[in-house]
């Protein structure tokens, strides 16, 4: 089964925002019959469920639902825990013949990108400016493609309980921390406490989300900005291998070399003379 794709510029209507739903909120069965075009819900917070002609959907954040002309689609939620929501009505630009949006219920392991990514485009389209609602339509297009892209390849994934969007969603974000600050990268055993795991099952269910074991992630990431610091920066060899947590600096000249094939002066080296 092929992964799903869409990529049909949108035009986006005036009637999209962000809502807190109030406590006796539910969509009736006469809502559906009046739709046109097409929406799309991306829960941020709350919990609540919705009827559709394929059964009952679960309303949590992270979840997104599609919606289309023709369906049916009836929703409630838990008064205590309201639903947030954030909802884009539009249409297609120069729509396909008989299309069909490729996944209805959407689902995504990075809901804060998703959730950012959402609030930029409300702000853009709530401007007067043409230009700010262009970037708005192409900004929801892209990411709109890229729920339909994650819920696609979660969809083919192997079942089990490592791997659902909980697991997932930790694993991406401890990946992601460890990425961005791979100096600083807590140690294993302090990733999997955080995480709630013990060390052995954290490392197995970080390398079947990422492909990766955990230390090989730290290494791989300490060694791709050692790279970007010796091209980019003045610092010593010693000063980087200090500044990216290795425990001195024959260990991180070992392992770079190990890794590239060369020494991290032979590298900068090279570099400069490319470069001349």
């Amino acid at each position: 089964m092929a992964v799903a794709a869409f990529h049909h510029p949108v035009i986006l209507s005036a009637h999209c925002n962000r809502v807190r739903c109030e406590p006796g909120w539910h969509l009736g069965p006469e809502w559906a019959p009046r739709l046109r075009d097409y929406d799309l819900w991306f829960v941020s917070a709350g919990r609540g469920s919705m009827i559709t002609h394929r059964g009952e959907i679960a309303l949590t954040p992270g979840t997104g639902v599609w919606m289309s002309p023709g369906r049916r689609y009836e929703a409630t939620h838990d008064s205590k825990r309201p639903l947030v929501v954030n909802f884009f009505h539009f249409t297609l630009r120069a729509p396909p013949l008989r299309f069909t949006p490729p996944v209805e219920v959407l689902r995504t392991a990075h809901p804060d990108f998703v959730e950012a990514t959402m609030r930029r485009i409300l702000t853009l389209r709530a401007k007067s400016d043409p230009a700010a609602h262009a970037s708005a339509e192409a900004l929801f297009t892209a990411l709109l493609g890229e729920l339909v892209r994650e819920t696609s390849v979660q969809a083919l994934a192997p079942a089990g309980p490592a791997l659902d969007q909980h697991h997932r969603e930790i694993m991406q974000r401890i990946a992601a921390e460890i990425r961005e600050n791979p100096g600083g990268a807590r140690p294993i055993a302090e990733l999997a406490k955080t995480a709630g795991y013990s060390v052995d099952h954290f490392s197995r269910v970080f390398e079947k989300i990422t492909g990766q074991r955990p230390q090989a992630c730290v290494i791989e990431a300490r060694l791709t900005r050692a790279r970007q610091l010796l091209a980019e920066t003045g610092l010593t060899i010693s000063q980087i291998a200090e500044a990216l947590g290795f425990r001195d600096v024959f260990f991180f000249s070992r392992q770079f070399t190990q890794r590239t094939g060369q020494t991290p002066s032979g590298y900068r080296a090279t570099l400069s003379r490319t470069q001349t």
